[in-house]
């Protein structure tokens, strides 16, 4: 499949108003959107490696380049899972609801794709090329943002 061929990168960001979701499709039309809620609008910042190789290399909202890639998964139903499987192991031979959960989880963590995250102000991205420089969720990066609560950087003491 030609690059021009796939579908727009996906952008899901809180709104700087009210919070409320807001989508945008990128690159072309979609560097603007709306908020449905608030009506206040946010526009994105499409760099030429997002343009042209689909690769991200910051955060099309906020400009930070501290990202991490993760699984495309609600994490609600992973929960979920797990707990059916806990739930229903008393009542299983040797607990094998635990087991078929786990294998659950592994045929899942196979055939969903990546998406990354922004470390600073949460925006997820989908469809876009795997950066090799984006590795996944590290705690401590996450520290050095959440020790802020600001969306414009770890702080100079972290």
């Amino acid at each position: 499949m030609r690059l021009e061929d796939r579908p727009a990168i996906e952008v899901q960001l809180a709104c700087s108003g009210c919070r409320g979701e807001v989508a945008l499709a990128l690159p072309g039309a979609g560097e603007a959107a709306r908020c449905g809620r608030c009506g206040r609008e946010t526009r994105a910042r499409v760099t030429e490696a997002m343009r042209e190789r689909r690769v991200v290399d910051e955060c099309p909202v906020c400009g930070c380049e501290d990202l991490y890639v993760q699984k495309d998964f609600n994490r609600k139903i992973g929960l979920a899972i797990v707990v059916a499987g806990a739930a229903l192991a008393p009542f299983t031979p040797y607990y094998s609801s635990l087991f078929a959960a786990a294998a659950i989880d592994f045929l899942l963590y196979l055939v969903l794709p990546s998406c990354t995250v922004c470390y600073s102000c949460k925006s997820v991205i989908r469809g876009n090329e795997k950066n090799p420089a984006h590795a996944a969720f590290d705690i401590h990066v996450h520290e050095r943002y959440r020790r802020t609560g600001s969306e414009g950087g770890p702080s100079d003491a972290g």
